[in-house]
């Protein structure tokens, strides 16, 4: 609950004035205040000013605390201007500071003293109490670390530290029915990222950059209206849901760093990539990729040559449902993919110095799907101490091999299946419910994959007769080191190997 509570402190501080507005300057102001009341902090001021229609709040300050941090910002005077149209225009002032301290239970104070610069921003706003919309647009927004104090400004000497988004366009709206709803998405054209610290008394050295393109994000957020904060339970039960992502174009990465005679450099590079995920009460969800990833290390003081990696992509899925729905099987996936890892000649060497072994890329992949029955709501505190006290929290209805790739060195193992489960029958499998279904598996080269491990040494080949006995017995030739095999349950529980009965 807390990074919860973290999360939207931070947000508020940054964007400076992005919470719920209405239509009125006035009502743009209040708004803001009682947004920031649900969170336990608040703001201070030496005034408010209406003049003609441009409302000015005097010296604003935003002051958050909790038991180990602290942050305080000086906004500076905001200027609230209606614009006659039903809308309202905010203007903040284009640099001021921020101050984070931190007070943790082991170890000594210190303080980070940042700076917010922004360029050809434009804030406006529109709507009605109930529907309030913010469209924002900035050519830069920036923010750079001035000092270090305390225990962090003793280690190291900043030289520079610097966040940019570059040509940032978005819209944030607030929507209040049964429950408070944000919304936003935002387009940043460029993200620039650099830092520079220098050890005191020494040479150390620690750089590194990133600059990232085309990101776009996105999120929906449903809180409760007098959301408790401090909760030790998020309020799922009562309405709490989030869902957002971000897609991302190319990315690039660079760092140096030389520090007590030890010295590592390297560069890093995606083409393009994507997150999102889904939570509320129902379950969980969280889905990603990354495509064409290109990684170069150097360590001289470990290892004496550059280590290369690349990747043609690298994903993963998982969707968990966490309550009983409205009856039921739920569905379930889970999923990851390892797609053309390779790695450089020189890593191969280390291995393989005889260039036995081909030297192709390693791909393993597997996708689960399943249908599941949960007897409770697991996200309900009401439900959860049931939950805990239970031998079977829910049941496994049915499951299906969807993906299932495993494949390098020569060789190469491909499967995909399905299985239902008859749960009124937990004696069959000893406690298990009982499956029916079948898995086939293509399985090539790996024959030739267990000689050229014997050739290398790695395998006695007194051990590999086992291997190759299990591979006949499971499997059946179809071709040059080309076996399939089918392994399967029936109604009656007879599991079963091409055909031939093994229980």
């Amino acid at each position: 609950m807390k990074s919860i509570r973290h999360s939207a402190i931070i947000a508020a501080v940054l964007c400076g004035t992005t919470a719920t507005a209405d239509v009125t300057a006035q009502q743009v102001w209040d708004n803001w205040t009682d947004q920031m009341e649900v969170y336990g902090q608040g703001f201070s001021t030496s005034g408010e000013d209406m003049s003609g229609d441009t409302l000015t709040i005097s010296d604003v300050k935003i002051e958050m605390s909790d038991d180990e941090a602290s942050v305080s910002a000086n906004l500076g005077d905001i200027m609230l201007v209606e614009n006659g149209d039903g809308t309202v225009t905010i203007t903040v002032p284009d640099n001021y500071p921020i101050e984070l301290n931190f007070s943790p239970e082991y170890g000594d104070p210190s303080a980070v003293n940042l700076a917010v610069e922004h360029e050809g921003m434009v804030l406006n706003v529109s709507g009605d109490p109930e529907a309030m919309v913010y469209d924002i647009k900035a050519d830069r927004y920036a923010i750079s670390v001035d000092s270090l104090e305390g225990q962090a400004g003793e280690e190291v000497e900043l030289k520079d530290a610097m966040f940019a988004m570059i040509d940032l366009a978005g819209t944030y709206s607030v929507k209040t029915d049964n429950l408070t709803r944000i919304a936003y998405a935002f387009n940043v054209g460029a993200l620039d990222i650099d830092v520079l610290f220098n050890e005191i008394g020494g040479d150390g050295i620690v750089s590194a950059n990133a600059d990232l393109a085309d990101l776009d994000m996105f999120a929906n957020i449903a809180t409760p209206i007098d959301m408790d904060m401090e909760a030790e339970m998020p309020p799922f039960v009562d309405g709490l849901a989030l869902e957002g992502g971000y897609t991302f174009g190319a990315v690039s990465y660079a760092f140096d760093i030389d520090v007590d005679g030890e010295a590592a450099s390297g560069t890093a590079s995606v083409d393009h990539g994507s997150l999102g995920f889904d939570m509320d009460i129902d379950g969980i969800a969280y889905v990603g990729e990354s495509h064409d990833i290109n990684i170069s290390m150097l360590i001289p003081e470990e290892i004496p040559f550059p280590l290369d990696v690349s990747m043609g992509k690298y994903g993963f899925d998982f969707q968990i449902p966490l309550s009983q729905g409205e009856g039921g099987p739920r569905d379930a996936r889970l999923a990851f993919d390892f797609t053309d890892l390779a790695v450089s000649d020189a890593i191969w060497n280390m291995a393989d110095p005889q260039n036995i072994l081909p030297r192709d890329a390693l791909t393993i992949a597997l996708g689960l799907d399943a249908q599941v029955t949960p007897f409770f709501d697991f996200l309900d505190p009401a439900q959860q101490e049931a939950a805990m006290m239970s031998d079977i929290p829910g049941e496994l209805n049915g499951a299906q091999i969807t993906e299932l790739t495993v494949r390098g060195a020569g060789a190469e193992i491909t499967g995909e299946g399905a299985f239902t489960f008859d749960n009124s029958d937990l004696e069959t499998f000893d406690g298990l419910p009982r499956p029916e279904g079948q898995v086939n598996f293509a399985i090539n080269g790996v024959n030739g994959l267990v000689d050229k491990l014997i050739q290398m040494g790695l395998i006695p080949e007194e051990e590999a007769m086992m291997p190759r006995m299990m591979l006949g017995m499971f499997a059946t030739p179809v071709g040059d080191d080309m076996l399939t095999s089918t392994i399967e349950v029936n109604s009656e529980g007879h599991l079963l190997a091409n055909g031939q009965r093994l229980r």
